[in-house]
Order: C-alpha cells, then structure tokens, then sequence
C-alpha cells in the first residue's frame, strides 16, 4: 500500500542523490498515483548563454513522437475514416507490395519496410536541409524490403513516416495541425509541437555531445523534418505528464483503442514487445512482476524516455548532452530509488 510517508521518502532520497550525482542536463518527472514526487529542470538548456533548463524548457523528444502518431491513427480508426487492415495501396497506389502491407504493420514495425534513417546516402541528403514527406518517401520506397510484410519486427522509423502521410491525406490537415486540434490542445499541452529550426521557439534548449577527448560540443545541425511523424515532436515533461494521463484516462482515444496499443502485437525480444507506438515488457522490480510501458528516442544531442509502470507510475526523462551509457545508469538509479520503497 503506498502512503505519503513512503512517497516523501522517495522524494527525499531522489533529491539526495540529484545533489550528488550533478552531470545529468535536463528535465526530471516522477509521478506516484497522480502526485507529482519531482518535477525538475537540472544542468543547462544552453551552455553557451549559462541558460538554465527548468521543468518547462522545450526538448526534441524524439522517437516518444510515435505514441502521438499512433493515437491519431486510432483516432480515426475510431471515427470509420480508417482501419487497421487497410492496406497501404489504398493510400499510396504505386508503392511496391503495398497490397501486402496493413496500417497494423506499420504501426508494429513488421512491414519489412527498411527504416530509412540507416545509411550514409540518408545523411548526405536530408540532414542539412528541409524536404517534404513525400521527398522521404520517394526515397525509401524503392529498397529492397528486409522480409515479406508480417513475417517479423525490425525496428523502422519508415512506417511512422507512411502513418503520417496517410493521416495528412485522410484529414486533408498536416501533421502539425492534427497534433495540435486532437492532442496538445485537448490536454492542454501548450509547450508542444513540431520543432523546426526556421521557428522562434522560446525556451528550446540546445543539444550537445562529446567529442573524441571526452570535451562537451555543440551537435551537429540537423533538419528535424527528416524525422517526419516519427520523432520531430518537441515538448516538455509537464506536457509529457499531462500525456500520459490522458491517455490513460480515455481523454482523446477510447479504453479499446488503448488496449490495442498497450497490446503485446510484436515480439521484439524474449521479454520485450512493440504495441501501437509503445514498447510492453513485464519486469521484475522491486520483488514484483510490474507492466512497463514506455518509449526512448535518441538523436544528435538528445537522449529521452517516457515511461509507465503499473498504469500509475510515471517516470520521464529528456536529456539534452547525448550519453547513452550514463542515462541507462541514470534511469536505473531512479527505479532503484523508486521500487525499493513500494
């Protein structure tokens, strides 16, 4: 049974080690049954100008943009404008197999589509400069598919880019407009969008990465319309909380469109499965079974993950100085802390 007594012992001890460990940049949220343990802005959102980042600095948060993505699918699924065994011929006529691949497939990552952010040729042509989501298209629909559709999960950011184009075609809206009318507006997300570097953005904080002597460096530049429908939402971890309380609440899909995406769909490894834009595990934490829902992103500069435990506990994290070993040890410090009280 989770009592006050046991949340301020939590609170206290992640503020214990907050003071000790003070390496982490970024934004910190803890949520216990709706009340709020931490909600922090740590390091600095721009070094540069000895800006600090607070709890409403906006970050990239990279592949967490898939969940939004696959609400608005549901959404019109829910609204008969779409289904998931639609296939994506009807939507795009000329694309190869396209007869064999379903709405289903995408959102899994089981359409054998590769994801076209591999490769050097992907980086020489749109990481500097901005293109449409059909210039993204054109340029992925022609490789060669990594299986047949359905077979088995590999991990592509292709699909989400396909789900938003359908989504913009369906609506006659743009991805940006859809966010804004059915998600950030209704749970009053007003620190979220689609980051693009011609905006002024107030409180976007800056990415930086290590180099070669281990020296802290600004990233190097990238266009974020290359991570169309799939990882070019920025926002905040307040806007994030509100997030995941409505979609836990039914605010803007249904409790049946929930659980197909909370569904284990596709096995990505012996104890982990992809949903409809979340990952599902059960894990063993704190002498307990526990349901994990979540979803991490990473690019140049950004480190993210947005995670659920058991329906009610949340835990959210965007990084902005790119370290991948140390927030992995940075995220397990914080669930220790956590699930050895409860």
């Amino acid at each position: 049974m989770i009592n006050k007594e046991m949340i301020e012992k939590i609170r206290k001890n992640i503020e214990n080690h907050l003071k000790e460990d003070n390496t982490f940049s970024g934004q910190l949220l803890v949520s216990i049954k709706g009340e709020k343990v931490i909600s922090k802005g740590l390091g600095m959102a721009n070094y540069e100008l000895g800006v600090p980042n607070t709890n409403n600095t906006k970050f990239r948060i990279c592949s967490i943009t898939k969940q939004f993505t696959a609400v608005l699918v549901m959404q019109l699924v829910e609204k008969d404008l779409l289904s998931l065994e639609d296939t994506l011929d009807k939507y795009i006529e000329d694309y190869p197999k396209g007869d064999k691949i379903t709405i289903h497939h995408l959102l899994t990552h089981t359409s054998g589509i590769p994801d076209y952010t591999d490769g050097e040729e992907y980086e020489r042509i749109f990481k500097r400069t901005s293109h449409t989501v059909e210039d993204l298209i054109n340029h992925f629909k022609g490789l060669a598919y990594e299986f047949e559709p359905g077979e088995k999960f590999s991990y592509s950011n292709s699909g989400y880019t396909l789900l938003a184009y359908i989504i913009e075609k369906i609506t006659n809206k743009s991805y940006e407009e859809n966010l804004q009318e059915n998600i950030f507006h209704k749970l009053s997300m007003m620190d979220s969008g689609i980051d693009n570097h011609r905006k002024i953005i107030y409180g976007r904080v800056s990415g930086y990465c290590f180099n070669e002597d281990g020296a802290k460096i600004n990233c190097d530049f990238g266009d974020m319309s290359r991570y169309h429908g799939s990882g070019e939402i920025y926002s905040t971890i307040e806007d994030l909380y509100l997030w995941n309380d409505g979609l836990y609440k039914g605010k803007v899909i249904s409790e049946e469109s929930l659980n197909k995406m909370l569904s284990k769909q596709a096995k990505m490894d012996e104890d982990t499965y992809y949903g409809y834009g979340l990952i599902v595990s059960d894990m063993e934490m704190g002498g307990k079974t526990r349901r994990l829902v979540y979803h991490d992103g990473s690019m140049p500069g950004f480190l993210t993950c947005n995670s659920v435990w058991d329906g009610d506990i949340q835990i959210i994290i965007l990084n902005n100085v790119y370290n991948f070993d140390y927030l992995n040890e940075y995220i397990d410090k914080i669930e220790g802390i956590i699930f050895d009280e409860i």
